[in-house]
């Protein structure tokens, strides 16, 4: 029973060191902003592609909009993924 113990006191200290490092990693990570573009450099921007009438067309409700509305949007920016 002893030799259980001290098995699981040892586990219990691994499991809650690997927690802080991932907590730390986590809080600390650097966020890496996009660089901003010298004032002279022109705007790049992608041409839109041309919608065909049936996408053009409004958009109608559905009883699932509500479930839906509650579900966390996620953006990628800079190969980080961040949902609000």
């Amino acid at each position: 029973m002893d030799r259980w113990i001290k098995t699981a006191w040892r586990a219990f200290w691994v499991g809650l060191g690997a927690s802080a490092v991932l907590v730390s990693q986590a809080v600390l990570a650097p966020s890496h902003p996009a660089a901003p573009l010298p004032p002279d450099a022109p705007a790049l921007e992608a041409p839109r592609p041309q919608l065909s009438p049936a996408a053009a067309r409004p958009v109608t409700r559905t009883p699932a909009d509500p479930v839906i509305s509650r579900i966390p949007r996620c953006a990628t920016v800079a190969n980080v993924t961040r949902c609000s």
